[in-house]
This record gives structure tokens, C-alpha cells and sequence, in this order.
């Protein structure tokens, strides 16, 4: 495809669009590729292309679909974040960042590790929806291609993956056309034997009653017709998984299956959608039971329709879906249908103006940000995406949407947690009823509370939702932990034979030792018996300046040549070396020597700024890194922003001590009321090693800038 056909290919999407933005995207997306090949041997660039080209159809915004010709460029490719910057903007960068984040994270692995990557996942999710629409694009494609994996345990694995997760989240998002054939190409690789029966099953349904689909479809567009309907009746084919999974639920056989003929009438406004079901009733009889009204209750991901099934013409049994065309837009494209119109697209901290409901996707935040384990986090997703739903009311009117098999409890919690605490009964429909009835479709609940009141503990096994679920363990952890705390400060305070209060610093010398993320973290340990007196006595610092000394140079220490991970052009025997202060030098980065009179050599990183001040070039000296030793650790210094919140240096020494960077050093100047600067010698293997602290650093929400710190 040449230039021109690719950018009108996208331009046939949206005549609006930003070709030149796509178009030096390509540019830059194919060159980073290069020579790369995909399992089929198609270029790479084509499955980037084909990513943005699914973002494009979707009408998503010009950053989206750019995003989606570069997702793959930071992962695969030798582009950096600053290139995308450079080229592209933090927007983009920050969008292809995340679905590199995203792409990392295997959610289909065993147990604990899998429940922790659905953490990460709900995260990605909850800062910038888009990174997941990229990603199920991503998905998209690459199962439309999975056949061209050469190993079937990989395609297995894959499909399984997309079937439990990517496909039901395609569904709450509302992207019904996505569902559908994710679903499906999954059930393809899963399933073949099933889905080539029920495939040719459908085909040959399809031959055999062409004719009478037709007269069905003639029979019901006459009668609207007549009744000066304006319409559109498009016939729709049952998806392969879908009647895979109704013949399972069910337990019946193919044959058995009443409602493989199925129609959507499109009509142009919502007075259409219920005329139409008038005249349709009033014509054929309606099968019990199969009447759905999703315009006044729309579900969760805002889809909107009237569903029911008659015995139709030819005696027939024909499911009918009636909606106004822009309903349909939104039944296919869920949340994307909306997005032109958003200002902002962070969903999770701007719920007013949210264009889908995503407020399971918000509750699934709260329990992440409650501190809930990895494992509640991925038991209480799952129930967040499969339950089928029922709706309900507030005395004043408002609706809330409940999984189904939900009570009066689960309602409570559903309007916030601090009711769901304190409640003590509830009127279904004006009449007092027990706390554990289950809600049906259209009960009006008023929940009765009393500020003396405190959940029990049996609620947690009678709860449905995963919020009621998290919030009763929650509360019960939260008062546990209190319990431990107090133990712990009484304990600490009789090990330091102190009377009332623990000096700043002596705290903060603990916490760090002992790698907690907060005073009240090290108080809990201390209560439950994780940390023993003897333990705390030999931690004890000896004086109040060990950790908030004023940052000073260290002292330059010389290292025998025989140490010495070094090559350094004609080092002459007895010439002592040393790692400049100003930059502190670390494996894998360039590095140029300097003679010093009296001194030795000093080895600068060779973009170090006292090179360029102070010395001209012909006093450089060619150095390079050999080898180092496994237990060779070198002095990195970093400087890190972060919230003046308590906790907050435990928290970043946490974070660095279990990523093996010890502490050499540290220096606290504040900033502002809310942000100071903390300053880190840290030891450390390579530049590598403090480039990754650095990244995991940047992953914590109270930090808000980190960098490697030059003194010039």
C-alpha cells in the first residue's frame, strides 16, 4: 500500500482527522520495525498499521489511533520514551508507555502471580481507559493472525486468555462487536471440533431457510409499514460461542434451540422503539418471559434496547431486538461511540462526566486503594465483569444497578461504604424486611442505619458484590490493625524506655531499617510480633543525625588496581583511582579519566558538565568498564520529589531496598507545604540497576518526579 492509499485509508474513517500526526507515525513506526517479521512473515509494521486502523474505525481521537501505530515501538524496538516525547508529546508517550505497561502483564498465569497482575491491570485501566481500548485493538488483530503461531500450547494460552478476560472486558465496556469476535476466534482455537459442528450447522440453516428468513423479515417490515413506521430491520446471525453458550447453560442440544432467527429494528427515536413493540405484541403472540426493557434500565456499560421473542410469521420463533440507531452505534461500539464528546479521559476521577457508566471499574479502584490483597482484587474483578444484573431504586428514584442475586446489604454498601457499616434494616417497597432478602427487578429499598451500629461478621458470607465484600473485610482489618498498632507503640515505647512520645528521628531510623512503609506499618509489626525488642535494641541509631545529616561529598575512596573494574590507557603502576563525586560514575554508561596533580585519576561520566567547564579535551584519558563483579556495588545518587506526607521515606526506602539499591546517604531539604526533595546515595550494581529503581520509584503515587542527580 502506498502512502496516499494508507492515509485515505484513514481518512475514509474520519475526513477530519490529522493525516500529517498518523502519517509521521507510520514513518516513525516503520523505521523503528525495520527488518522485523510476524509469525506469518508479513512485515511487522502491518500489525500496527492494522491496530490503528481497528482505533480509526472506532472514531477515536487523533492520539489513540497514533498510539496504536506506535504500541509496539518501546517493547520491541531500540525507540525510547524521550523519542516519542520528542516527536509525538507526553500525550502519546504517556499513552504508549502504558500499553507497554499493559502488555507486560500476563493475566493468565497461576494463583498469586496471576491475582497481582490483575492489579496492575485494573490500575492501567483506571488512570487512562484508552490504554485498554489500544490493547483489546491489539488483541483484536493479533487473534484475527493466531493461526500463523507455530506452537499450540502458546495459541491455547492466548485464546484462553482473551475468552476469560479481554472479551468480558470488551463486553463492560460496552464494544458488543468486539466481544463478539473476540469470543469467537477464541472459541475457534479452544474449541474447533464445537465451533466447526455449530458453524456448519448455522451455514446450513442458513441454505435451507434463506427463503423463509426472508418472508419472516418481509412479513414484519409490511406490518410496520403499514402502521407508518419509518425503520430499518437488518437480520442478525447468532455468533458460534454465543449459541455454544446458551446450549451449555441450558443444557440443551442444537435442534432444541427456539431462537435461532433474530432481527434488530432500528427506528429513530425511543416513542418509535415502544410503538413498534405495541404493534409487534399486538400482532404475534410474545413468548413468556422474553420481554427485556433496557431503555428505561440501561445495563451498566449504557446499552440500550427492547428485547423479546414471538411466535412470528410461519409460526416461528423469532428474538427481536428494537432500539433507535443511535443506540445501536452504542451497542457496538460502547464506549468508544461516546468518545468525541469527553473532555476529559480519565473516567475514575471524573465521574460526572462519564459517557459510559464505569462505575463497577471504579469500585474495582476503591478496593485496590483499600490495600486488598491481590487475591480479593482478582476474585472481586471476576465478579465485577461476569454477574448478570438486576436494577433498583432509591426512595428518591434513583437507580442502582446490583449483580444478580444481590440484597439489601450489597444495596447499602452500593451507596457508600459508611451506610453499608451502620446499617441496621431496610424497607423493600415500603415493608421492613430482613437485611439478607434477595433484590429483585424494580424494588424500591430504603436502608435504616444507626451511627452505634458496626457490620458483623457473618455479612461477609452473605453479601454478593464484590464492594459489600471488600468493605466488610476492610472495616474488620482496619479495626485488627488498630488493636496491633497500640500494642505495637506500647511495645516500642517500653523497649526505648521512653515515657510518652518517640523522638522524629528515631522513628525514621526504624522504619527504614526494618523496610516498612510507615510509622503505623512499623508499629502493626511490632504488635503482631514480626519485629522482636532485641531486634528493635540493636536497630536503635546511636544519635539523632544518622539519617538528617546535611548531604556532603563522600570521601574519595581509593580502590586497589587489582579491584579496579577499569581499562585506562596507559595506567602507570601505583596511580591511584578514584569515582568522581560530581557524577558518580556507574557500569554500562561512557566514562572518560582525569590526572590530578597529587590525587591520581579521576574517572567523570563523559557527559559530566565539569569536564566541559573545567578541563579541555586533551587531558582526557580513554577509559571503559570491564566486567565488574557479581558483588562489585558502586554509589548512584538520585534526587526524588515527593508528597510531605507521613510515611512518605519509608515508602521510597521500601521501594528501594527491595530493589536490592541499598541506602548509603540521605539528605531532606523541603520544597513546599506539599512536596519536598529527598537526595539518595544509593549503592548499586550499574546504571541499569538505578535506572530500574528509578522507574519503580516513578510507579508510586506520592512521588511526583524522579531523576539521576549531577552536582556541577
Amino acid at each position: 500500500m502506498s502512502n496516499s492509499e494508507l492515509l485515505n485509508s484513514f481518512k475514509s474513517f474520519d475526513p477530519d482527522i490529522d493525516i500529517s500526526l498518523i502519517e509521521k507515525a507510520y514513518n516513525f513506526a516503520q523505521k523503528a520495525h525495520k527488518t522485523q517479521l510476524r509469525h506469518s512473515g508479513d512485515p511487522y509494521i502491518s500489525h500496527p498499521l492494522e491496530v490503528a486502523k481497528i482505533l480509526a474505525s472506532l472514531k477515536l481521537d487523533v492520539s489513540t489511533i497514533t498510539t496504536g501505530l506506535l504500541h509496539d515501538t518501546l517493547e520491541d524496538t531500540e525507540a525510547s520514551k524521550e523519542d516519542i516525547i520528542a516527536y509525538f508529546g507526553n500525550e502519546v508517550a504517556n499513552l504508549v508507555e502504558g500499553v507497554t505497561k499493559l502488555s507486560k502483564i500476563d493475566t493468565y498465569s497461576e494463583n498469586k502471580s496471576q491475582a497481582e497482575n490483575f492489579r496492575k491491570l485494573i490500575l492501567a485501566m483506571s488512570k487512562d481507559i484508552r490504554v485498554l481500548l489500544v490493547k483489546l485493538a491489539d488483541r483484536l488483530h493479533n487473534m484475527r493472525t493466531i493461526q500463523f503461531i507455530p506452537n499450540e500450547s502458546s495459541r491455547k494460552r492466548i485464546a484462553s486468555e482473551t475468552l476469560e478476560i479481554y472479551a468480558p472486558l470488551a463486553g463492560r465496556l460496552g464494544m458488543h462487536e468486539f466481544k463478539d469476535e473476540l469470543e469467537d476466534l477464541s472459541f475457534q482455537i479452544l474449541n474447533p471440533s464445537a465451533y466447526a459442528s455449530i458453524l456448519n450447522r448455522i451455514e446450513y440453516l442458513k441454505k435451507d431457510k434463506s427463503n423463509l428468513t426472508d418472508k419472516i423479515k418481509s412479513r414484519i417490515l409490511e406490518i410496520l409499514e403499514e402502521k407508518k413506521i419509518d425503520c430499518t430491520i437488518i437480520g442478525r446471525e447468532k455468533k458460534v460461542f454465543s449459541i455454544w453458550n446458551k446450549m451449555q447453560k441450558k443444557q440443551i442440544a442444537f435442534r432444541q434451540l427456539s431462537d435461532i432467527f433474530a432481527y434488530r429494528i432500528l427506528v429513530s427515536g425511543i416513542n418509535d422503539c415502544y410503538k413498534v413493540l405495541g404493534i409487534i405484541h399486538g400482532r404475534w403472540s410474545a413468548v413468556p418471559g422474553s420481554f427485556k426493557d433496557y431503555l428505561s434500565t440501561p445495563k451498566i456499560n449504557n446499552y440500550q434496547s427492547i428485547h423479546t421473542t414471538i411466535v412470528g410469521p410461519e409460526r416461528q420463533r423469532v428474538e427481536l431486538q428494537i432500539r433507535t440507531e443511535d443506540m445501536d452505534v452504542v451497542a457496538e461500539r460502547g464506549i468508544a461511540a461516546h468518545w468525541s464528546y469527553k473532555d476529559t479521559y480519565n473516567l475514575i476521577d471524573h465521574s460526572s462526566s462519564d459517557p459510559i457508566n464505569v462505575t463497577w471499574l471504579r469500585d474495582l479502584v476503591d478496593i485496590l486503594d483499600s490495600g486488598a490483597t491481590s487475591e480479593e482484587l482478582l476474585e472481586a474483578t471476576k465478579l465485577e465483569i461476569f454477574q448478570d444484573e438486576v436494577f433498583c431504586f432509591t426512595p428518591k428514584g434513583d437507580l442502582i444497578h446490583l449483580p444478580y442475586g444481590s440484597n439489601s446489604i450489597d444495596f447499602a454498601y452500593a451507596l457508600h461504604s459508611e451506610i453499608g457499616n451502620k446499617c441496621v434494616g431496610c424497607k423493600i417497597n415500603g415493608k421492613s424486611q430482613a437485611l439478607f432478602t434477595k433484590i429483585q427487578n424494580g424494588d424500591e429499598i430504603e436502608i435504616i442505619t444507626s451511627k452505634s451500629e458496626a457490620p458483623s461478621e457473618t455479612w461477609e458470607n452473605i453479601v454478593t458484590t464484590a464492594k459489600a465484600q471488600s468493605s466488610i473485610k476492610r472495616y474488620f482489618k482496619k479495626q485488627e490493625k488498630n488493636e496491633f498498632i497500640n500494642l505495637g507503640k506500647e511495645i516500642l515505647l517500653k523497649t526505648l524506655n521512653v515515657d510518652k512520645e518517640i523522638a522524629q528521628h528515631t522513628l525514621v531510623s526504624l522504619v527504614i531499617h526494618f523496610k516498612k512503609k510507615s510509622n503505623e506499618d512499623l508499629f502493626n509489626s511490632i504488635g503482631r510480633g514480626y519485629i522482636k525488642p532485641r531486634e528493635i535494641i540493636k536497630a536503635r541509631p546511636k544519635n539523632k543525625l544518622s539519617f538528617f545529616s546535611r548531604y556532603r561529598y563522600r570521601n574519595r575512596n581509593s580502590q586497589k588496581i587489582i579491584d579496579l573494574p577499569l581499562e585506562i590507557k596507559n595506567l602507570q603502576s601505583g596511580v591511584a583511582v578514584h569515582f568522581a563525586e560530581c557524577c558518580l560514575p556507574l557500569p554500562n554508561e561512557d566514562i572518560i579519566g582525569i590526572q590530578e596533580k597529587d590525587t591520581g585519576i579521576i574517572i567523570h561520566t563523559r557527559d559530566c558538565k565539569t569536564l566541559t567547564n573545567d578541563y579541555s579535551r586533551s587531558e582526557w584519558i580513554t577509559s571503559t568498564w570491564k566486567d565488574t563483579k557479581q558483588n562489585q556495588l558502586f554509589s548512584g545518587r538520585i534526587k526524588v520529589s515527593v508528597k510531605n506526607e507521613a510515611g512518605s521515606l519509608g515508602k521510597l526506602a521500601t521501594i528501594i531496598g527491595n530493589n536490592n539499591g541499598n541506602i548509603t546517604n540521605l539528605n531532606i531539604s523541603e520544597k513546599s507545604n506539599d512536596f519536598f526533595d529527598m537526595i539518595f546515595v544509593i549503592a548499586l550494581r550499574d546504571l541499569n540497576h538505578l535506572n530500574f529503581i528509578i522507574e519503580k520509584l516513578k510507579e508510586n503515587e506520592i512521588v511526583s518526579d524522579v531523576k539521576r542527580l549531577f552536582i556541577d
